[in-house]
């Protein structure tokens, strides 16, 4: 699709590096190692906007759940966790 080879523009999958710097750390810190694939993230293959922080064993329910006990307005959602660890730091 005409959205892949914008990124992929040989059909290769790339690694992309400035990703830390624009949007989260991935390549650093403690997500660093942790992915494999841009769809572990990204399920919806060309389109970056639409992320998760709950695929695979990344930050399951009962235990993300239970480390945010009496902490106001938290939701398990991808949008949730963004906005309160906008670095992927905890705290």
């Amino acid at each position: 699709a005409s959205q892949c080879l914008s990124c992929h523009p040989q059909g290769l999958q790339a690694t992309f590096t400035q990703h830390d710097a624009l949007y989260f750390p991935v390549y650093s810190g403690t997500h660093q190692g942790r992915w494999t694939t841009c769809t572990q993230c990204h399920p919806t293959a060309g389109t970056p906007s639409v992320f998760t922080c709950m695929s695979g064993s990344c930050h399951p329910q009962a235990q993300t759940n239970s480390s945010h006990n009496g902490r106001s307005g938290y939701s398990y959602t991808a949008a949730a966790c963004l906005s309160c660890h906008p670095t992927g730091r905890s705290g």
